[in-house]
This record gives C-alpha cells, structure tokens and sequence, in this order.
C-alpha cells in the first residue's frame, strides 16, 4: 500500500490554520520565501491534490500555499455557499499569509473562486500578480447542480480501501498518488460543503466577470468532450478583453482534472506562461 512519505514528490509541506471570516481554514505550505502563490482546489478535493504540482512551483521561485477549502480537508465548513463568500474566505486567508503581490491557481470550484476574488479584490487583501484557471466552474443553478449531486456525493465519508480501486479504475490516468490523496478527501470532506454548491450557491455566470480582471490570466479548457465551461460561455471568454499576456489554451485529451491525468502536458505550460508573464513583468518594470 502507497504510504504519505512517498506521495509528496520529495518535499513534505508544513500544515498551519488561519482564521477567515471567522472559519478556520487549514493549509498547506512549502517553502517559507519568494513569490506567494495561493492554490484552490475543487469540489471534493482538498490540498494535498497539489502534491507534485506544489514542489515544482516551489523549485521555480515560489513560496506556495494551498487551502483546504472550507468544509473540505481539514477546514472548518461555513453556512454560506456563495462563491462571493466562498472568495472571501480565500482573500482572508490569503491576506492572513502574505501581504506581498500574489499569484493564484485555482480549479473547477477553486476557479470560480479565483475569478471573483481576481475580478473585485476585496480590500485588504495582497494585490494579484496572475491567475491560472484550470477548467474553472463558470455558472451554476439548483436544477442542474441538483442533478450533478449525487455523482458528486457518491463515496463521500467512505473508507479509503474502498475508494481507492474505485477511483483507480475510473482514472486509469491518474498518477497512484493522485488516487490515494483523492479517496483520503472523500473521506473526509463534509456533504454539506458539496451541497453547498451545487444546490445553494445561487443561479450564476461568472463568465462576464473575466472581463473585469486586471492581472494576466491563463484559462485552460479541458477537451472538449469533458470541459465544465458550455461552449457558448468558452466563446464568450474568448471574447473577452484580457490584460496583456492572457492566454486560453485548450488541453486536448485531458479531462475536467487536467493536473492530474495531464500532469505532463499541464505543468509545462504552466511554468512556461509563469516564466513568461514574470520576464515580460521585469522587462515593463512591473
């Protein structure tokens, strides 16, 4: 059996909790210097999802943290759903770890959750240097999160012997560390949080509010035969005024969890556009 030790790509992050709109939020960090960079997992997921995408960011520069997002890991769950709450917590704590300029990286409910914290930044809250939407959720209502629920809550609170050749027949891509920190989130993530979402967040289209962020932004698709974001909105995002250096890539052959199954097709071109945006930054004396 896959133990911890070996599924943290060689770099074991440090765990600490901050306090955010009055919910505790548990977190992982690696590194203690450098640029901050702020991971958002998705619904079910926490933040042990990013343990080999962490220590890569972590050997380009950044100091990198990444939430267990409320009701999720070890975070306490909130009474509010909303992804405007749900962005507020996230900038609390952000502000709570760092008061230097930011990036964030954030997928499917951690996405959305990017893309309204980056589009209004709540006062008080570091400024944001960029951010990489990995196949973010960009609108929701209750009749169609209704009939997503149960695919979401199946296994949620099961064992972990039981989850784990569930999910690795269902991702046969996915790397084994993948599988054995997905069916430890399952366990533990709280039903109600993934309710939450999908039933008490509200009727939603955040798409419109890609026109309102003022950093550089790379938004990865995922193929088109598993993409959350409807064709219609990816073309309303296409046609969006993004800053400078902004790009849409589609990840052919990937699936909704592009950094797991298309970890190697992901990482590098999320290194390179970080590269890229930071060198350009320099050169415009930013």
């Amino acid at each position: 059996m896959i133990q911890a030790a070996r599924c943290d790509a060689g770099v074991t992050p440090c765990r600490g909790t901050v306090a955010a709109g009055g919910v505790r939020l548990s977190y992982l960090e690696w590194g203690s210097t450098g640029a901050p960079l702020l991971l958002l997992h998705g619904i079910t997921s926490d933040a042990q999802a990013w343990w080999r995408i962490a220590p890569v960011l972590l050997e380009a520069g950044y100091h990198v943290f990444a939430l267990d997002m409320p009701g999720h890991g070890m975070s306490a769950p909130t009474e509010t759903h909303t992804i405007p709450d749900i962005a507020a917590l996230a900038g609390a704590a952000l502000a709570a770890l760092t008061t230097e300029p930011a990036v964030i990286i954030g997928h499917s409910w951690g996405g959305a959750t990017a893309i309204v914290l980056a589009s209004d930044p709540p006062a008080g809250i570091p400024p944001l240097k960029q951010v990489v939407l990995i196949d973010p959720a960009v609108r929701m209502n209750p009749d169609y999160g209704s009939e997503r629920l149960m695919l979401y809550l199946d296994g949620l609170g099961g064992a972990v012997e039981v989850l784990e050749p569930v999910l690795r027949e269902r991702n046969p891509d996915w790397h084994a560390c993948d599988v054995y920190w997905k069916a430890r989130a399952l366990a533990a993530c709280h039903k109600q949080a993934v309710r939450g979402f999908f039933v008490q967040s509200g009727t939603w289209d955040i798409t419109p509010l890609l026109a309102k962020i003022r950093v550089p932004v790379l938004l990865l698709v995922a193929d088109p035969r598993h993409t959350v974001i409807p064709p219609e909105l990816l073309f309303a995002a296409q046609g969006a005024a993004l800053p400078l250096g902004s790009q849409i890539v589609t990840m052919f052959g990937t699936d909704h969890s592009i950094q797991r199954g298309g970890f190697k097709l992901f990482m590098p071109t999320v290194s390179a556009w970080l590269h890229t945006i930071n060198t350009l930054s320099t050169f415009q004396g930013g």
